[in-house]
């Protein structure tokens, strides 16, 4: 860049200050307020910009000093409390009792005088030490500093740091941070300063100066638009709400409907239903949050629940030999939070059945919910997490079109690599565990299960055997993964620093 282009771009603070420094080599910022009359908020962001450009050198000498505080000028007017307490111990005065009335800060003198080891108590008495003795005569590391700052602050550079230290623990001396910046040229800013011209410039154009004109008779300070500026962060939704909303509208375009429910749900929806056993482990409480109160809630009708009851104990007649154990109604009632988002497929299900002869099939349905598992909090599992579910329910459905639709939605969600590896579930037959490929990362990350739902489930919800294709993927390890995350308690933690700086989700 030729000097005319950086002359041309420097504002007229800027100017003014390399004028000031071509004349006095190096000035503070305190100098420069002087000499070209602007405040100090004005000069610093002049030097900073024209440090940017490369014009100037800013050197920061930065130094500590120190002071007496109330405390610290009160004990240099009366002396230290274990100076005053050892004077009149050498004295003759050994009674704690007669001492307390006479010393001021008795307490704090007594503590220090026995931690510096110049008396010994025994029965009431002080009695003075040999080390005591030493000290009678001669003022003590923490007396020298507080005479020296008699006469105001200083360096604390020149003093013993650990006795700094220790007075400051006991509050008779603070600390002050000072900062002092000297500024100077550099090689591009000797060069161009003969050059800089200061005259009046026109920063922001004005609808006065418009009407009036005046904008024709000074020039307008161009801006450099390659320059870099402070970053601007405008609000926007928590990144887990862009992608549940994303989430959505994927579903949605693809013709589905959005299931909703309770969260807090009953064993029957979220077990029983699905065909889960009475003793199978995802019902322990090691696994599952069941509630105190309320602690059991209503069953739906009698049909259903006869219905789920015989498929449990023999199969019904779904062409199987069901469980083989006798079904517990109370069990059934107890109120958990939902483990999964499959609870609403179930609920669904059930409800198609009042007006399966008026649905027009296949039916699609899906959601986006929180679950929850009893699980110990670490940096890869929480007690609280997402799940999308989705269900298809029609005569002509296979296990091909289940993948299909999978492979659909993940590839309208970033992620068109996608595999199903053969896996099991207790609702399931055919069942799957997807996968899907991250092209940044270049692995392959486990998102959950899918199948086609066993008779045992369709059959006592709906009615009659139906091919189902279900669903339920949790997306938490992808956002993470996108975010660059390693700990999944981070996604939910209120830290505005990495929430700002976090990309909007889009693919």
């Amino acid at each position: 860049m030729t000097d005319e282009k950086i002359i041309k771009k420097l504002h007229e603070n800027e100017k003014r200050i390399i004028k000031v420094l071509e004349d006095k080599g190096t000035a503070t910022v305190q100098e420069l307020e002087v000499e070209t009359g602007l405040v100090k908020d004005a000069i610093e962001k002049a030097l900073l910009w024209a440090k940017v450009k490369g014009a100037v050198n800013i050197k920061e000498d930065i130094s500590e000093f120190v002071e007496l505080t109330k405390e610290g000028l009160e004990y240099l007017k009366d002396g230290l409390p274990e100076r005053n307490l050892i004077t009149l111990v050498s004295r003759g005065e050994r009674s704690i009792e007669n001492l307390r009335k006479k010393v001021k800060k008795f307490s704090i003198g007594l503590v220090w005088v026995k931690s510096n080891g110049w008396v010994d108590i025994k029965k009431g008495f002080l009695y003075i030490t040999g080390k005591g003795k030493s000290v009678l005569t001669k003022k003590t590391p923490e007396e020298k500093v507080i005479s020296a700052l008699a006469s105001g602050r200083k360096r604390s550079d020149e003093f013993d740091g650990n006795v700094l230290n220790k007075l400051q623990k006991r509050g008779l001396i603070k600390k002050r941070i000072e900062s002092k910046k000297f500024i100077s040229l550099t090689d591009l800013g000797k060069k161009i300063s003969p050059k800089v011209k200061i005259k009046e410039e026109i920063g922001q154009l004005t609808p006065e100066m418009i009407i009036s004109k005046e904008w024709r008779k000074k020039p307008m300070r161009p801006y450099d638009i390659s320059i870099p500026s402070a970053n601007v962060y405008p609000g926007k939704k928590h990144y887990m709400t862009q992608v549940i909303e994303y989430i959505r509208q994927i579903w949605l375009e693809m013709g589905f409907k959005e299931m909703t429910g309770p969260i807090l749900e009953i064993s029957f929806w979220n077990f029983d239903a699905l065909y889960v056993p009475a003793d199978h482990p995802a019902r322990d409480l090691a696994d599952t949050f069941y509630m105190k109160t309320p602690e059991k809630g209503k069953l739906p009708g009698d049909e259903i629940v006869k219905a789920v009851q015989a498929t449990h104990e023999y199969g019904w007649t779904c062409n199987s030999t069901g469980w083989q154990y006798r079904w517990d109604t109370e069990l059934s009632k107890e109120c958990i939070l939902r483990t999964h988002t499959t609870s609403l497929s179930a609920r669904t299900l059930a409800k198609l059945r009042e007006d399966l002869d008026k649905e027009a099939l296949p039916a699609k349905y899906f959601s986006v919910g929180r679950c929850f598992r009893n699980e110990t909090l670490d940096w890869q599992h929480l007690a609280e997490f997402y799940q999308t579910d989705g269900i298809v329910v029609g005569e002509e459905v296979t296990f091909r079109h289940l993948l299909g639709y999978l492979k659909t939605f993940f590839t309208k969600l970033g992620f068109p690599k996608a595999r199903f590896r053969p896996s099991y579930f207790p609702y399931t037959e055919m069942s799957t565990e997807i996968e899907v490929f991250h092209p940044t990362h270049k692995k392959w990350v486990e998102l959950g299960g899918a199948g086609m739902f066993r008779p045992e489930v369709v059959k006592p919800l709906l009615g009659k055997d139906i091919p189902v294709l279900a669903w339920g993927p949790g997306f938490e390890r992808l956002v993470m993964i996108n975010y660059g995350i390693e700990d999944i308690r981070m996604l939910y933690w209120n830290d505005l620093d990495h929430l700002r700086k976090a990309k909007i989700w889009l693919k």
